[in-house]
């Protein structure tokens, strides 16, 4: 049986189509990955190293992934490939059948009191960056069927864009979070009051709304703007506004729903 018709180039243009952020990702992903490998179910897992809490969106979900997770959380310490080690496979994808047969897997706790409740038969898993220190992966849950060697090669090919959108989302949320705290204008040399105007602007605000906002007058408001367009060398809103998005911009970071969360607390290795 072959794999479902696939085009890299068409992959790629939509995970990375404009308006790409965390909400995006996940859908883009999720509607990518199930036609790409004929998965069912896609899952967005993240572990918080400290903790073992343990938070999962699927895409879509499904009343029996709550109870399905919670069988998972008890017995995934006991596998190498459900134990959210980073190092698994050398951080390559991977899949079940590399480290359980069959026979295995179908007579295992993880599956009888995990993934079996959701009526899941084979899993995938794609490992993907992060930057506040936990573990996210991909995984890619068949209700039917399992994984062939040629699925692993598809993902090994989709990784780095996939890990690369996702970071991009991130920094791009980030980014859009920054334009309306004040503090980031004012590492930018702007004053406490500028960088209160340049925030409230940042959100389509008029000048009136800022001087009712801020409690100050509109000439005051003005008198701000002008010199906020003066240190950007902007002479309009729309200038200022793209001039200071890429002051905010960290280095590197240009061109760089239907999902529902479950959680467990998984158990220690």
């Amino acid at each position: 049986m072959s794999l479902p018709v696939f085009s890299l180039s068409d992959f790629v243009a939509t995970l990375f189509a404009p308006g790409l952020d965390m909400v995006s990702f996940r859908a883009r992903s999720a509607r990518l990955l199930r036609e790409a490998l004929d998965c069912q179910i896609v899952s967005f897992a993240t572990l918080a190293a400290e903790t073992r809490r343990l938070d999962i969106d699927f895409d879509p979900f499904v009343p029996e992934l709550g109870p399905a997770l919670e069988g998972f959380g008890r017995h995934m310490a006991k596998y190498p490939c459900f134990n959210f080690d980073p190092r698994v496979a050398d951080g390559k994808p991977f899949l079940r059948g590399d480290f359980l047969s069959d026979e295995e897997f179908y007579s295992a706790p993880v599956y009888l009191e995990g993934f079996a409740l959701a009526g899941i038969t084979d899993h995938a898993a794609v490992l993907l960056p992060s930057t506040d220190g936990s573990v996210f992966f991909l995984g890619l849950e068949k209700q039917g069927g399992t994984y062939r060697p040629q699925d692993r090669e598809r993902l090994i090919e989709l990784q780095p864009h996939l890990a690369n959108a996702r970071l991009l989302a991130q920094a791009f949320e980030d980014f859009e979070h920054s334009m309306t705290d004040p503090s980031a204008f004012i590492r930018l040399g702007f004053s406490p009051r500028e960088s209160d105007t340049l925030a409230l602007l940042s959100t389509g605000k008029t000048n009136a709304e800022i001087a009712s906002v801020l409690g100050i007058s509109l000439p005051t408001v003005k008198g701000h703007v002008k010199s906020i367009f003066d240190k950007l060398g902007a002479d309009n809103r729309h200038a200022a506004l793209l001039q200071a998005r890429r002051l905010l911009r960290p280095a590197g970071g240009t061109p760089m729903a239907t999902t529902r969360r479950a959680s467990t607390v998984a158990a220690h290795s």
